[in-house]
């Protein structure tokens, strides 16, 4: 492995519990809330991709919120617009995991560390500044900059060229295995936060470097 000069994240599922959000769903919609959440999140993904391909970028709280009504509409929920406020607030207020601030205070005193992720830089601010994270990063890079969503090269570059570091000895840390193979394939090390017993890697030839459990083995994997 090349030596690490910077280590990048992804936001949501690595450093931000989507899940924390069903416990509003559940307050609003009892019964649906699991069927809504789960597609939510799924058409969510596939909408960067989708819009990505068809070249029809929209900030990622648009995205999401066009996600969610497709989730509603699908479970038979006519969502009103005091219900949607609501669900898309909570984006701005969603928890941590817990290792999440001890680990990023005690990487940040060994290397610079980002945050690269889909979501634009409003949300982002406001995510991190509302759990305390924000002092920690060097730099949160949102996919606005380019206005393409990962897995497009693009993205990845943008974490190059903002920390100057060249891709080899840049470590970028990913609980989604979609994301994973995009980074790898991009040319960074990677290191796969499996979150899920279940989880299995993409099957796209691009494996990740290492696998982990929680961002507390990051400091002892490359820094012990």
């Amino acid at each position: 492995m090349n030596p690490v000069e910077a280590i990048v994240f992804d936001a949501y599922g690595t450093l931000f519990d989507v899940q924390s959000i069903q416990r509003k769903l559940e307050k609003l919609y009892n019964t649906r809330a699991a069927s809504i959440g789960q597609v939510w999140r799924q058409k969510q993904l596939e909408y960067t991709w989708l819009r990505t391909l068809m070249q029809r970028y929209v900030p990622f709280t648009k995205l999401t919120q066009d996600a969610l009504l497709y989730a509603c509409e699908a479970n038979g929920v006519n969502a009103q617009p005091e219900e949607v406020n609501q669900l898309m607030e909570a984006y701005n207020q969603l928890d941590v995991f817990t290792e999440v601030h001890a680990a990023l205070q005690q990487l940040s005193q060994q290397v610079p560390l980002a945050i690269l992720s889909n979501a634009n830089q409003e949300l982002l601010d406001r995510a991190t500044t509302y759990n305390q994270i924000k002092p920690y990063f060097k730099d949160i890079i949102s996919v606005d900059a380019v206005e393409q969503f990962k897995t497009v090269p693009t993205v990845y570059q943008l974490a190059v060229d903002r920390l100057k570091v060249s891709a080899e000895r840049v470590v970028f840390v990913s609980s989604n295995t979609w994301d994973v193979a995009g980074a790898k394939s991009f040319g960074l090390q990677v290191v796969w936060v499996k979150r899920k017993q279940d989880a299995i890697v993409e099957q796209l030839g691009f494996p990740p470097d290492h696998t982990i459990e929680q961002l507390g083995d990051l400091s002892s994997l490359f820094f012990s």
